[in-house]
């Protein structure tokens, strides 16, 4: 499918399959993102050994995401 065809289908899309398109998208681009990787590692790491990621880590990590666009 050419980039021309792909635009198409996205212009004819609603904006529900939009939002969802993009999202998608972002979880495309973060899935191989290594310093992603490590960050979410980290945190299950913690969590497994039974130690509490409190609620500033998980802000921080949400944002450092967010800023990323994810």
């Amino acid at each position: 499918m050419s980039r021309n065809e792909l635009k198409a289908i996205v212009d004819r899309s609603s904006a529900q399959e939009r939002l969802f398109l993009s999202a998608y998208l972002q979880h495309l681009g973060a899935k191989n993102d290594p310093a992603v990787q490590d960050e979410l590692a980290h945190a299950n790491k913690e969590i497994s050994r039974g130690r509490k990621v409190g609620l500033r880590q998980m802000k921080l990590l949400h944002r450092s995401l967010s800023k990323a666009g994810l």
